[in-house]
């Protein structure tokens, strides 16, 4: 697969400092190998296989199309080879499916094919896939060669940056690693589990016919989008999505068809101390189950009110790309307000290691590591995290609010909720009578 993209884009990071963070202002420039020319919508190839709709933007031509009922999209693809680069585009089919099937659809290969044929109507051989060609659309190339990039060249680390350990003693890992706020990898963690035994297979044939949340918007119940897990499975097997569907359910507990689940998998000795489990059934989204196909995963973000978190890799390879707190990596976007609090963006993991990993200044590399079965992952109160799941994935992560993380907990909470925060010191406040609470950090905000 020639990869035009290496050409077509030069990424430079600026360095500057705000609110006590360091991050990096991106600028963009086209390369010489392929020029703006190339890519000019009057070009010969556009030209032909769109006609008169050649001198429209591809946001305008695709936003012509999407106001198209299904029949007449479908007669679009028809048209030439161009027409059904825009008119079969699987990003905008998965939105059609999403708002006509919500999560009760069958995947048969396309989401064109998942939004035309119900499960009952089960179609074999789908269309072999259309190759795009770039100078037609660069925009449509850039999206179909995010879905079909081998992973292979993200496989190998030169350096394993996070150190492994086994036989960690509580009192080594809160002198060593907690305390300094420092990842580690923990080998020998889960050897008790029954999760560790987990497979597709097992929930496909015990949990098949439940749903589980994703990580996927559904627009119309403005929550998370719930898929049958027979569902999810097909689709995972089967899609070349650039971002690919993430199973991301925190609601075990609230659904008996599945809770048992939770029995499955404990937290580690490292991970027990946890000031959170005072707030009960008021206590935010702490514990799920994550399952994902390969390029699947989680772009840069830090969990919420700073809590730490941990890992654990039940099936398959995920690549960690960590930074400490105040270094916001490159390529996420941070507005702040004048209060000093922030919102990122950033882009989805395949995409940022395309067009910002190879550009990143050596000083400010992150911090790397690849998690193999059987392993788990201690991230910091605060850091920085993106995840690319290289192979199919099963996994369980939990959040937490230990006495390392305490103050700066606190005080994210006092910011963000202070009537939850009320009802967080009223009820450890109980648990712990000999707990200290911070006070001019919660008073001022911890941003620093």
């Amino acid at each position: 697969m020639k990869n035009y993209m290496k050409d077509a884009k030069v990424f430079f990071h600026e360095e500057r400092g705000e609110g006590g963070f360091k991050y990096f202002d991106r600028e963009e420039k086209r390369g010489r190998n392929f020029s703006y020319q190339k890519f000019d919508r009057w070009n010969e190839k556009r030209r032909n296989g769109l006609g008169s709709f050649c001198c429209l933007s591809d946001r305008l031509f695709e936003m012509i199309l999407r106001k198209l009922d299904l029949k007449s999209l479908c007669t679009c693809s028809l048209v030439s080879k161009a027409f059904r680069m825009f008119a079969d585009d699987e990003e905008m089919w998965k939105s059609i499916c999403k708002s006509k099937r919500r999560g009760d659809f069958f995947f048969q290969g396309t989401w064109k094919r998942a939004t035309l044929f119900s499960r009952n109507q089960l179609k074999s051989n789908p269309p072999p896939p259309l190759l795009v060609d770039p100078l037609i659309s660069i925009d449509l190339y850039e999206k179909w060669y995010r879905g079909n990039i081998p992973l292979d060249q993200w496989n190998q680390l030169p350096i394993q940056q996070v150190e492994r350990r086994n036989n960690l003693s509580l009192e080594e890992f809160i002198k060593e690693y907690d305390s300094k706020m420092i990842p580690v990898i923990i080998t020998d963690a889960m050897n008790s589990w029954k999760a560790k035994d987990w497979t597709k297979e097992y929930f496909l044939q015990k949990f098949g016919s439940f749903p589980f949340k994703t990580d996927e918007p559904d627009i119309i119940k403005r929550q998370k989008l719930f898929i049958k897990m027979q569902d999810y499975l097909e689709y995972f097997d089967n899609n070349n999505d650039e971002d690919p569907i993430y199973l991301f359910d925190d609601k075990l507990a609230e659904r008996d068809e599945v809770k048992e689940i939770l029995n499955d998998w404990a937290p580690p000795i490292y991970f027990q101390e946890d000031y959170f489990k005072a707030l009960e059934e008021e206590r935010p989204p702490y514990r799920w189950i994550v399952m994902g196909p390969k390029r699947s995963g989680s772009p840069f973000h830090t969990d919420p009110y700073r809590t730490s978190a941990w890992n654990g890799l039940i099936k398959g390879r995920k690549r960690w790309v960590l930074y400490p707190y105040n270094l916001i990596p490159p390529g996420v976007d941070v507005d702040f307000d004048e209060d000093g609090n922030f919102e990122s963006d950033s882009p989805e993991p395949v995409k940022w290691f395309l067009e910002n990993y190879p550009f990143i200044p050596e000083k400010y590399k992150p911090i790397e590591c690849i998690l193999e079965e059987g392993e788990i992952i201690f991230i910091p109160s605060g850091w920085w995290h993106l995840v690319i799941n290289l192979t199919d994935t099963i996994a369980v992560t939990q959040n937490f609010c230990n006495q390392s993380n305490f103050d700066i907990v606190c005080a994210e909470l006092n910011f963000d909720d202070e009537e939850l925060y009320e009802d967080f010191q009223t009820r450890l406040t109980k648990i712990k009578t000999d707990i200290s609470f911070p006070t001019n950090l919660v008073e001022s905000g911890f941003r620093t």
